[in-house]
């Protein structure tokens, strides 16, 4: 079984870029480019780790809010 891992970063050039670089490695990889949609689907299928951006879009602390829901 592979581990699932949760990208939250609101480049796409970046997300794809990590993406990517995980799944080579043989990671399950789900991203998201904002803090609600991540939320949405971590809480039906949490990821055994999460990268998260702390800034999405305009809000300076999304990151941090993600991780506090």
């Amino acid at each position: 079984m592979s581990r699932r891992i949760a990208i939250v970063e609101d480049d796409p050039a970046i997300r794809a870029n990590y993406s990517e670089a995980l799944r080579k490695h043989g990671f399950e990889v789900s991203a998201y480019a904002g803090r609600a949609e991540a939320l949405a689907a971590m809480r039906e299928r949490p990821p055994d780790l999460a990268f998260i951006d702390i800034v999405l879009g305009s809000d300076a602390d999304a990151g941090f809010a993600l991780c506090r829901d």
